[in-house]
């Protein structure tokens, strides 16, 4: 079959590789028909994450129709549209018992290498899922499989981190970074019933975007959290979202907090250590979270309000390429010329 992988930092290529099996009875095997690049994809592209072996597919985004499956398989049928999870979880160990699934015993990462689990990607034209009776779920017919496939991942995510932001109703909300995570927790933070929310970037388009999904934009830098705190008569936001995974980010997202405010980070880090101003959290009382999305246990919540057309994250799409132009979608996206890239998979 025909996949994308990284044959080394910052080049991609599209290749055959060998087809995935069915090597455990929980296992379904996916003809996948949309992938799509992820920010997370962007670490692994410039080497920050170890293990990614070359010849193996990478990306963990998907939508695809059921091929095979194990006996043990009961969630799903042959020639469901289904999509998944970015990480798989077994269903039945301590943490997933508790609903805990990204503190799974055996949790495992699509694309991302050994010592992240070790599975193959989903920028393939198959895929092998694991434990899929907790990683997968159908797509009711009125879903496309364009936005469907950001349920895996970064829709749930904005989710799951405006929910731990505790943003209620009439709650002033600041969002740093307006990538697509970010401009996904614009549109959720409004839904959770958000009355304004600030949202903060260096790139101007990006701050367009937000602005459309009526945001307040703010340019980031050192005066970003001072702006805020103008705005909001010299508290601060009532909820924070970082949603771009830097140290810089961070300390912004501090500093737009009000006292008893909870920052809730969604970006992904990858440095071993952050610079964090604990004297500032201790004095404000301030509660930070962080975490990878727990997806499965959002799954139903998200895909409710795609279905009831309540969300509409169908803004952040930029490109849609064939699989086989994959690598042309990796520098667009790395060089901000893209917003969100899909890719098709398959006629």
């Amino acid at each position: 079959m025909k996949a994308l992988t990284l044959a080394e930092p910052g080049r991609v290529e599209y290749q055959d590789v060998a087809d995935p099996e069915i090597l455990d009875s929980t296992d379904v095997l996916l003809r996948v028909t949309h992938s799509a690049i992820c920010g997370s994809d962007l670490h692994a592209y410039h080497g920050r994450i170890q293990g990614i072996e070359p010849g193996v597919p990478i990306g963990h985004e998907y939508v695809g129709i059921v091929d095979a499956l194990g006996k043990d398989v009961h969630n799903v049928a042959l020639g469901d549209r289904v999509t998944g999870s970015f990480f798989v979880a077994c269903g039945h160990c301590w943490a997933c018992r508790r609903g805990y699934f990204s503190q799974c015993a055996v949790v495992a990462l699509f694309g991302f290498g050994r010592r992240l689990g070790g599975l193959a990607g989903t920028q393939a034209e198959r895929v092998r899922v694991p434990h899929a009776d907790t990683t997968l779920i159908k797509l009711p017919d009125n879903v496309p499989s364009e936005t469907g496939l950001l349920v895996g991942d970064i829709l749930s995510t904005a989710y799951f981190v405006v929910d731990r932001a505790q943003v209620r109703p009439g709650d002033s909300v600041c969002v740093v970074g307006a990538g697509p995570v970010g401009l996904l927790c614009v549109e959720m933070a409004f839904i959770f019933g958000a009355a304004e929310v600030f949202s903060v970037d260096l790139v101007a388009s990006r701050l367009q975007q937000a602005e459309a999904l009526g945001a307040r934009p703010i340019i980031g830098g050192a005066d970003a959290a001072r702006q805020i705190r103008r705005m909001t008569q010299g508290r601060g936001a009532d909820a924070v979202i970082e949603a771009v995974g830097s140290a810089e980010a961070l300390k912004v997202a501090m500093q737009a907090a009000r006292g008893f405010a909870t920052v809730s980070a969604a970006g992904v880090y990858t440095e071993s250590a952050l610079p964090i101003s604990m004297g500032r959290a201790f004095s404000q009382d301030l509660t930070i979270r962080a975490g990878m999305a727990n997806v499965p246990a959002v799954f139903g919540a998200v895909m409710a309000l795609l279905s009831q057309g309540r969300l509409h994250p169908e803004h952040i799409f930029s490109h849609q390429l064939p699989l086989a132009d994959g690598a042309q979608g990796y520098h667009l996206f790395d060089q901000h010329q893209a917003t969100k890239v899909v890719l098709t998979v398959g006629p």
